[in-house]
């Protein structure tokens, strides 16, 4: 016969749980009562090895079903992960080789804008060599013949020179703003 504490120590669990063991053994009129201590002989206590073992048993079927579940769970998830994956590496492949074409075409879109400034500068030169040339080409004129000329280039001249100089009365919005 022991105590009912030396034998939930014994059993390894609390008393609440070895109550409630005895209990689901409808074996409660068992336990002795002596100087308000609980005893139990050790006909219960070995019914409730047995009782312990059995549901350590089924615990252990249970926990072997959760785990194979939880393991096809995890399987399966893995899968499903495994899947995303590569869908997002081919989405990133894609994108890299949109990235690549896009670079291809600015860098060509650069390429052609500097060829336009460069055409753009040359004729730029072209038209003021061109226009050297032109008024050369009207002194040499003026120069052979100076009284026919004479007053068509003073016209241009004074056109010129108007154009050119700046304008000596500004209205009030050009004085405010300094245009």
């Amino acid at each position: 016969m022991k105590s009912f504490k030396k034998a939930s120590e014994e059993l390894k669990i609390t008393k609440q749980t070895l109550t409630a063991w005895i209990e689901d053994l409808n074996e409660s009129h068992n336990i002795i009562w002596k100087n308000k201590t609980r005893y139990l002989d050790e006909l219960l206590i070995n019914k409730i090895k047995e009782y312990k073992n059995i549901e350590i048993e089924n615990e252990s079927k249970d926990n072997l079903k959760n785990e194979s579940y939880a393991f096809n769970e995890k399987e399966e998830l893995l899968e499903k992960l495994k899947e995303e994956n590569n869908l997002l590496v081919k989405q990133l492949s894609i994108k890299d080789n949109q990235i690549k074409d896009l670079t291809r075409l600015l860098d060509q879109q650069q390429q052609l804008t500097i060829s336009d400034k460069n055409e753009k500068e040359e004729l730029k030169k072209e038209l003021k060599i061109i226009v050297n040339q032109i008024d050369y080409m009207d002194e040499v004129n003026n120069t052979r013949n100076p009284g026919e000329n004479e007053q068509n280039d003073k016209s241009n001249y004074q056109y010129r020179e108007y154009q050119d100089s700046p304008s000596t009365k500004k209205g009030f919005w050009r004085k405010l703003f300094n245009i």
